[in-house]
């Protein structure tokens, strides 16, 4: 399966009549960049919903059950203590925030996999770069572990408050866990909270994480954990994380 999977072409796993992304020259592809470009500078949070095909989702899941089934020994379970700066750790309890989840590193995810074909497309990677403007191009990570990962969210799971050291994420939302109340992408502008509802699975969303607090809320009661994959650029081709974000985030550096 995961062979045949590595032979299809990025326009067949993406859905292309809502994102032409191989249409560089098209009025719809010219179109998709000024709205996403547009929505992103304005808000700071681009969703592109049904931007994976149906059968893309569905394989993508079946892959990830697939590692979490041969690496159930060695996914790594992050639980850590953090202020509004994830990377930073506060001597005063009052202000430390929780996170957790499972985490599918970068190298336990097959070579072949649908994920990383999407991850490492020029297309994909030229459409993102005409969105941020910041940089005059972005580049896949070299990072072994977090260039391109997954996070799942069980129960008593949550990502708190904290802002990021980059401009941007890229978010490929896999599956909603199944209370609809639960795991929510909330993010603050002007200490107003606005609750991502509307996220759906199949989703792509490009998030300007230093400038804006944001979180996952905690998931309760779902049987079905919130599922979704991060997706690293960096405007350098030798980004690599810290050793100690490695160790924090990942719980190894190799």
């Amino acid at each position: 399966m995961f062979y045949r999977n590595s032979l299809r072409k990025i326009h067949t796993l993406i859905n292309h009549k809502l994102y032409p992304l191989n249409d560089h020259q098209s009025d719809r592809f010219n179109q998709l960049i000024t709205t996403s470009r547009g929505e992103f500078h304005s808000t700071g949070c681009l969703y592109l919903p049904n931007f994976l095909t149906q059968s893309t989702l569905s394989t993508i899941l079946h892959e990830i059950d697939s590692i979490v089934k041969d690496f159930s020994q060695n996914l790594f379970h992050s639980y850590v203590q953090h202020t509004d700066n994830l990377y930073n750790i506060s001597s005063n309890s009052f202000e430390m925030e929780s996170s957790s989840k499972t985490i599918i590193a970068y190298d336990q995810i097959p070579s072949n996999s649908l994920l990383r074909k999407i991850y490492s497309s020029n297309s994909l990677i030229h459409f993102l770069t005409q969105i941020i403007q910041i940089y005059p191009q972005l580049y896949p990570s070299c990072d072994k572990l977090g260039a391109l990962y997954v996070n799942i969210y069980h129960q008593a799971n949550q990502l708190s408050w904290h802002t990021d050291h980059s401009h941007f994420f890229i978010n490929l939302l896999l599956q909603q866990a199944s209370n609809p109340n639960e795991g929510i992408f909330e993010y603050k502008t002007d200490e107003k909270i606005i609750s991502r509802h509307d996220f759906q699975c199949g989703g792509l969303v490009m998030f300007n994480g230093r400038k804006y607090l944001h979180r996952v809320t905690k998931v309760h009661t779902s049987k079905s954990p919130r599922i979704n994959a991060i997706l690293t650029y960096d405007c350098t081709r030798e980004h690599q994380l810290s050793e100690y974000v490695l160790k924090k985030f990942f719980g190894r550096t190799t």
